[in-house]
């Protein structure tokens, strides 16, 4: 009987996988730190969707939340410009995460 193989195994022989992998986890980071930066009551509506170049791509939930998301820009850039991993950071992008407002307008 063959044994399952590890993931482990097969993300250490892909390595487009294992640049996705690390890329997430890259990802995860960023949103982590934004995150903290953020008042609390944007928290669980903010994500990370990704960095391309000097631009940091923010999603919100909905329409109203990228709103209040765009007053907070020129804070999260200053701190941007304040951090290590962030520096290079010149401009920040807010865009609606459809995905997220078209299951909110489900739930309901």
């Amino acid at each position: 009987m063959k044994h399952p193989t590890r993931i482990g195994a097969i993300v250490a022989q892909t390595p487009a996988l294992s640049r996705l992998i690390e890329r997430a986890h890259e990802l995860q980071q960023i949103d982590t730190v934004v995150g903290e930066w953020l008042p609390a009551v944007l928290r669980p509506q903010v994500k990370v969707a990704v960095t391309r170049g000097d631009t940091l791509v923010l999603t919100a939930t909905s329409a109203v939340w990228a709103t209040r998301l765009r007053y907070e820009v020129t804070e999260l850039l200053e701190r941007a410009r304040e951090s290590k991993a962030l520096a290079h950071i010149q401009r920040i992008q807010v865009r609606v995460d459809t995905t997220a407002a078209a299951q909110d307008h489900r739930q309901r």
